[in-house]
């Protein structure tokens, strides 16, 4: 399994990059166990998704996973991505990301070779972030109540896995036919 310090960096990451560029692309291999997706994207071992602070829905990041309501053809998903899965984050606009090399699965190695994502920029010091991040870093540490962009919110734990407290759910919407 992943150590604790590995799963700490992810996080870090993940967190870095949405607080200063406000938006990540998280790749993920969603055959590992513990990986909550729709089902028709759950034997992708090179699955893609994208976060970013604009979402109306928080996004939790955890000791153990990223959690939260995605939609995949508009249909609303509570997702969960465990550390162990994520081998690359990064943000597709800037090239700032990390890929880990030691969590990308064998047969994403075989089909695509050693950097599957592209060469990556390493992420900078905070403070010497490029002034492009800096507009989505002041919506993400100061979020405009009316506007209904989320905080992120930071998990500290033991690093054991929690099941979600609940499950953030809407109604399904209404379809009518027009003839």
């Amino acid at each position: 399994m992943m150590n604790d310090e590995l799963a700490k960096e992810k996080a870090q990451v993940v967190r870095r990059l949405l607080q200063h560029e406000g938006r990540v692309m998280l790749c993920l291999d969603a055959t590992c166990q513990g990986v909550e997706v729709p089902r028709r994207f759950s034997s992708d071992p090179g699955l893609m998704l994208v976060i970013n602070v604009n979402m109306p829905q928080p996004i939790e990041i955890g000791p153990a996973a990223i959690e939260s309501e995605l939609r995949f053809g508009g249909m609303p998903h509570y997702c969960i991505i465990p550390y162990h899965a994520l081998w690359s984050a990064f943000n597709p606009d800037s090239g700032h990301g990390v890929l880990w090399q030691e969590s990308i699965p064998h047969i994403i190695r075989q089909h695509h070779g050693a950097y599957p994502t592209g060469p990556l920029k390493p992420l900078p010091d905070d403070d010497n972030w490029p002034e492009t991040g800096k507009e989505q870093e002041a919506v993400a540490a100061q979020p405009d109540e009316r506007s209904g962009v989320p905080t992120l919110k930071v998990i500290e734990g033991n690093g054991d896995p929690q099941p979600p407290e609940h499950t953030p759910g809407r109604s399904r919407p209404k379809l009518r036919v027009v003839k």
